[in-house]
């Protein structure tokens, strides 16, 4: 149907090159898109919705959108991706609006957990429900694939990771140790990650609702 720039199945089914894709019934022309698609994954520390509203010349409204599906697109791309290898795994507290309150006092923090590859550079960052071992254990049991080693600090929530395969511990805590690295033990590829995401949070976005956390994790995995 060169006249809509569709095509047209036997079965009268209509559908164009976009159909099923994150530009499906967008009314953005595609080399905005694309460059939209481009900021997202060239910016270190994220592109926030006003700085693409002005990069792009839309509303702000749209730009939200457009930043979302890329997130989403994102997301998707992670789907099955398993931590194999040589990995670090640690947590990390994010703030984040909107979170569960305790109390009469609203909590603005959520308890996240990350794990990187050394052998494949593959980082998976992810929302906890709870900071427990069970948490932990359910999220590490669905993500991680054939492991070698594991890196952790010497909290005892990663205990049950003995299990799986040799685990180095590395103590952080308040301790007279207070150990970064020991030799080729150490965290500091989560710890990178973690800051940068800081910092991405912090001068780009200023702040994150709690519901959409999860989102910007996998925004800053994938990059």
């Amino acid at each position: 149907m060169e006249s809509r720039h569709q095509w047209q199945c036997e079965c009268r089914y209509q559908f164009s090159v976009t159909s099923g894709t994150v530009f499906h019934k967008t009314h953005m022309d595609l080399p905005r898109w694309l460059m939209a698609v481009w900021l997202v994954c060239h910016s270190p520390k994220g592109v926030s919705s006003k700085q693409m509203q002005r990069a792009l010349g839309c509303t702000y409204k749209t730009a939200w959108y457009m930043t979302r599906r890329i997130r989403l697109a994102i997301q998707n791309n992670l789907v099955g991706v398993r931590i194999e290898g040589r990995v670090e795994i640690d947590e990390a507290v994010i703030k984040a609006d909107g979170g569960r309150a305790t109390g009469n006092v609203p909590n603005h923090t959520k308890d996240v957990l990350g794990m990187a590859s050394r052998t494949y550079g593959t980082l998976r960052m992810f929302v906890l429900e709870q900071l427990t071992k069970a948490e932990i254990e359910r999220v590490c049991t669905t993500n991680l694939g054939k492991v070698r080693a594991l890196y952790t600090d010497a909290a005892h929530r990663f205990d049950f990771l003995r299990e799986r395969a040799p685990r180095y511990t590395v103590t952080h805590g308040w301790s007279w140790k207070h150990e970064f690295a020991r030799g080729n033990v150490h965290v500091n590829r989560v710890e990178n990650a973690w800051s940068l995401f800081k910092r991405g949070l912090m001068g780009v976005y200023h702040h994150v609702n709690a519901k959409y956390l999860q989102e910007y994790l996998h925004e800053f995995s994938f990059r």
